[in-house]
């Protein structure tokens, strides 16, 4: 009975104290794109983004997805995306810089992109539940020849 106590305690510890560390948000904010194109001409669109995601996930580590609704040229696009991100500051507190590595698919314009980006940028908090972020993602574009895109992005992020 008793070591069947001390097992309970101990599952309830490996699965409990890590839930704690792990902050899940949502964030919606806007982006700006330049792409520069190497066999096209250079292109400009404006994004709605909407991320989710659980930040120190294995310590700083984190991860992102995001779903984004776009127009660009005169038409509609979608993009989807998973991104493994690295906080280097404390949760809640100030100012936390973050970077990290993606993936991203784009549909619209009758064509569908895959891209790889980078991730650098900042969250400010408010307070703890509310953070502004930053950031800037240089992406390499592949679909039918490759292109260079810098995204700009700006947003809210609200940890529930």
């Amino acid at each position: 009975m008793k070591t069947a106590k001390f097992l309970l305690l101990a599952l309830a510890l490996g699965v409990g104290v890590p839930a704690l560390a792990q902050r899940t948000y949502l964030e919606a904010g806007t982006r700006a794109d330049m792409s520069f194109s190497f066999a096209q001409q250079t292109a400009f669109s404006l994004v709605a983004v909407v991320d989710a995601g659980v930040r120190d996930l294995a310590g700083p580590f984190g991860v992102g997805g995001r779903f984004g609704i776009g127009v660009a040229q005169g038409g509609a696009a979608f993009e989807l995306g998973l991104s493994g991100l690295f906080h280097f500051g404390k949760y809640g507190a100030g100012m936390s810089p973050l970077a990290g590595f993606g993936f991203r698919v784009f549909f619209g314009g009758g064509q569908t992109a895959f891209g790889l980006n980078g991730v650098a940028g900042i969250e400010y908090f408010v307070n703890r539940q509310v953070a502004f972020v930053a950031r800037a993602e240089p992406t390499l574009w592949f679909a039918g020849g490759a292109s260079f895109g810098l995204d700009l992005r700006a947003g809210l992020r609200v940890y529930p």
